[in-house]
């Protein structure tokens, strides 16, 4: 997205700008438009105005020109900086009060021989990344010095689209660019855009909709989904629900691959008084649909087969770093299977 008010910046995985609540102006970065947000649950409806695994980037129209982004966030959380795929030292903070905060590209990148055979990555390193993290709110606020948005060139050609629960928005991750959706855009050679929604993906037809309406994708993946399995969703209320779910976004897109996964391994699975049936049964669920869809497009991952129970954080629901490689690596061997 390439807003009317920032024409010099890209607005990566933002739908759409609003008002924000802390701060008297700005322009508040929002993954999905609020006429889709009111169709959701609460929870859900706040996540998708957050800008999770979104960017904002620029190239500097000169190695020596310096770029100011003033930004704001309803609450403290860091920006993470990157030149392309080359990450600077340190992330930093931003908060409630408006803070800019300077770019320019770094010496030893600006005399980056790629000629030479120097592998650059997806990206062209003089693309800025301004990488949002799991934050429930961030705001633009201005813009300034000589500098224009990403040229299709500079970034990868393929684009990866995730669904999934607080899992997919990388939530007990150390960084946005170690959780399981960015290891598996990096092993496709794909950009990102992530509609994770924490501790809210309850396959909502509206979410549907809206996926299946966005054309700007090649390959997905959809977590389905334990926030139900604890959440007190039945097992046919989640079957009817991913039924619908993952059919709709097939049929709007039938040339385009989407891996289905079920629940990762998690505290129902293995905890005394937890409830590994039902967890066999939302899995089984979601197999069942996959297996009797029409669409050959869609296909099934084991997310238990994923990774290791050694991989989860100590509350034996969130991967952590360990585990979100080992995801993100098994599917992008299986969606570059289904890209061939």
């Amino acid at each position: 997205m390439i807003g009317d008010h920032y024409p010099s910046v890209s607005l990566h995985n933002v739908a759409e700008l609003a008002a924000p609540e802390w701060t008297a102006d700005g322009d508040q970065l929002c993954r999905v438009p609020a006429s889709v947000g009111a169709k959701l649950n609460v929870s859900a409806r706040e996540r998708v105005r957050g800008p999770t695994n979104s960017e904002l980037r620029f190239v500097p129209d000169g190695d020596d020109v310096e770029i100011e982004i003033t930004l704001s966030a309803a609450d403290r959380t860091r920006v993470w900086p990157f030149w392309g795929e080359f990450r600077p030292w340190e992330p930093f903070e931003i908060g409630p009060e408006p803070e800019t905060h300077a770019f320019s590209v770094p010496e030893r990148l600006a005399r980056l021989e790629a000629d030479a055979g120097a592998d650059a990555g997806r990206f062209d390193p003089r693309v800025c990344r301004l990488r949002f993290e799991r934050a429930p709110s961030v705001a633009l606020h201005g813009v300034s010095g000589d500098c224009r948005p990403p040229t299709a060139d500079e970034l990868p050609e393929r684009r990866y689209l995730a669904y999934g629960t607080s899992i997919t928005e990388g939530a007990a991750s150390s960084a946005p660019h170690l959780n399981y959706v960015s290891h598996v855009a990096r092993g496709i050679d794909a950009d990102v855009l992530n509609f994770g929604c924490s501790g809210s993906a309850y396959c909502e037809p509206a979410m549907a909709d809206y996926l299946a309406s966005r054309d700007d994708w090649d390959v997905a993946t959809l977590a389905l989904s334990v926030n139900m399995a604890n959440r007190g969703f039945t097992v046919e209320q989640f079957r009817e629900r991913a039924d619908y779910f993952v059919n709709r976004i097939a049929a709007a897109h039938p040339e385009k691959p989407i891996a289905c996964v079920t629940l990762f391994p998690y505290f129902a699975d293995v905890i005394e008084g937890g409830d590994a049936q039902r967890a066999a049964d939302f899995r089984a669920a979601l197999r069942e649909v996959v297996a009797d869809s029409s669409h050959d497009t869609l296909s099934l991952v084991e997310g238990a087969e994923l990774m290791e129970l050694t991989g989860l954080a100590a509350d034996l629901l969130h991967p952590g770093d360990t585990g979100m490689e080992a995801i993100g690596e098994g599917l992008a061997a299986h969606l570059e299977s289904r890209l061939e």
